[in-house]
């Protein structure tokens, strides 16, 4: 086994958030898609560092051979974080997004030889060597310096041209007609109005929530007051059990850097909040609300929450297939080749099937967008135990929208998922739910 090589303590405290857990061997390091926490939420500046002679080498990450994101930590409340070369780079050939503001990066030339680059942000443009190299970077690169305005990573304007849907092998449509014959499950897709909006006892993403006056207003332990992620009023949908066919049902999330996720404990509901009103009382309107000062995504100093802005949404029956990030994919994988083609695999389905099947398996099975029940999406890997209680996706709610019709974004396209036990969810009893979210 490979040790682990020394790293900065910025570098090894974003690598245990990463991982869970503290990194052993240097195979941990190849597992790693996503570094975007090197500093500690409840202590801005610390520093996580057990090797003081490592400050600055950041090299361990030319070991993250499947990276894909790569945001250094961006904001006033962070210190511009010293790396002693950023060579490391180059062996990051699958890395799609890079924030580098932050940092004391300088040489463009490094960016020409990242293939998969699909957006990056720099420091000031003037701090930069070689600048003319970025014209050399292929057109869908989006580019952005510090300072110049941006409420998110940097995300194409337009919407980009129809594409084209793959069509796969005779031997991937067996395999994937296979796999959905053996995971069909009913499920809600909710789908954003553009252009209406909502009301307070409304289904929607965002906005001013409807409350009970007489209840108290959930808030974190700190006594701040969490922000509707969103609400769902079945009085207004046509669903079946086992979700509730009449009363409104509430996500309420705290306004902190991780949106109220505790990633130790996810269904321990201190940073979130699921609430449901089995009765709605018709009589309550905004103004009469405005006295408990509740907040809303669209306060000054929520500029990152994950709603950009409000939007009614709809719910229509679709159907769900299971994808491999979530349980127990692997062995349904398996048998599925097996009984289509008499082979013998281990193999994940990006490495069993080439380039062309592996974009017709996706976009036949993935199970991304909002939804209630059926499968679950994760841009990374199902946070879940094999026996987890939690065995029903409760609330999906994914990033959605381009440019200037943004509605919501979960860091770096992420999506977020709640999970509630079947059995608790027939008693709406929502007191145990377990809240995750992760981005690219």
């Amino acid at each position: 086994m490979q040790p682990i090589p020394a790293m900065d303590g910025h570098l090894f405290f974003a690598v245990q958030r990463s991982l869970g857990r503290y990194p052993e061997t240097l195979y941990d390091l190849k597992r790693i898609k996503v570094l975007n926490e090197f500093y500690s939420s409840a202590v801005p500046r610390c520093q996580a560092a057990e090797d003081p002679d490592a400050k600055g080498d950041f090299s361990a990450i030319g070991e993250m051979e499947n990276l894909h994101t790569l945001n250094f930590p961006n904001g006033a409340n962070y210190p511009l974080l010293p790396v002693n070369d950023f060579s490391f780079l180059t062996k990051c050939k699958k890395l799609k997004g890079l924030d580098l503001s932050s940092t004391n990066f300088t040489d463009c030339s490094l960016l020409l030889q990242l293939p998969a680059l699909k957006y990056i942000r720099l420091p000031e443009k003037e701090k930069l060597t070689n600048p003319e190299l970025l014209k050399k970077l292929p057109e869908t690169v989006k580019v952005s310096f510090l300072h110049q305005a941006s409420a998110a990573p940097p995300v194409p304007a337009e919407a980009p041209p129809s594409r084209k849907i793959p069509e796969g092998s005779g031997k991937a449509r067996a395999i994937v007609e296979e796999l959905k014959k053996r995971t069909a499950m009913d499920c809600y897709k909710l789908t954003i109005r553009p252009g209406v909006t909502p009301g307070l006892l409304d289904s929607k993403f965002g906005g001013f929530p409807y409350w009970d006056p007489a209840l108290p207003y959930p808030t974190d332990p700190a006594g701040k007051k969490l922000v509707l992620l969103a609400q769902i009023n079945f009085d207004q949908l046509q669903v079946d059990a086992p979700l509730p066919r009449t009363g409104l049902l509430q996500f309420f999330i705290a306004q902190d850097d991780v949106f109220g996720a505790d990633f130790d404990a996810p269904d321990r509901q201190t940073g979130f909040r699921v609430v449901y009103h089995e009765r709605v009382d018709l009589s309550v309107t905004e103004e009469r609300l405005k006295p408990l000062d509740i907040p809303t995504h669209a306060d000054e100093g929520l500029e990152y929450f994950p709603v950009f802005q409000q939007a009614a949404v709809t719910a229509e029956k679709a159907v769900s297939y299971m994808m491999d990030e979530a349980h127990p994919f692997k062995e349904l994988f398996i048998q599925a080749v097996r009984d289509v083609t008499g082979e013998e695999t281990e193999l994940s389905p990006f490495r069993y099937f080439d380039k062309d099947d592996y974009s017709y398996f996706c976009d036949q099975l993935y199970s991304s967008g909002h939804r209630m029940l059926g499968y679950p999406y994760f841009t990374q890997y199902d946070p879940r135990p094999k026996d987890s209680p939690y065995d029903t996706l409760l609330f999906q709610i994914d990033s959605d929208g381009i440019g200037k019709e943004d509605y919501v974004l979960w860091g770096d396209c992420g999506v977020a998922n709640f999970f509630i036990n079947l059995e608790d969810l027939k008693r709406r009893d929502f007191s145990k739910v377990f809240y995750t979210w992760d981005c690219c």
